[in-house]
């Protein structure tokens, strides 16, 4: 397993100003190149009254991509009452499954690393 690298950096050195009083620290992490083919991605998935839906993934990958989803709903009230799950995933693509048919929309995190 990867891992990302990462170092601190104070936004506030960046530019140089130079007044009577130091600003205080704003510690920003910047972080280096993915290493090996470590790769993120995000979509959305539109549930119209159904309940199982797949997403495609937009990257390749060689082995199956941690994924991750949540609700959104598209009506007013902004309340989905389903619970959504992953029920497979495979190098190409997801499955998406909910608790109940609803309508909305699912936002969907894949990260391989």
């Amino acid at each position: 397993m990867s891992r990302f690298t990462y170092r601190k950096v104070d936004r506030n050195r960046f530019t140089k100003v130079y007044p009577y009083v130091r600003f205080p620290p704003r510690i920003a992490f910047q972080f280096d190149e993915f290493p090996g083919d470590s790769a993120v991605e995000a979509g959305k998935v539109t549930f119209t009254d159904s309940d199982s839906e797949i997403y495609t993934f937009v990257g390749t990958y060689s082995t199956a991509p941690s994924v991750i989803v949540s609700t959104v709903d598209s009506s007013a009230s902004n309340n989905t009452n389903v619970s959504i799950t992953i029920t497979s995933i495979s190098t190409t693509s997801a499955t998406i499954t909910s608790s109940s048919p609803f309508t909305g929309q699912v936002h969907i995190h894949v990260a391989a690393v």
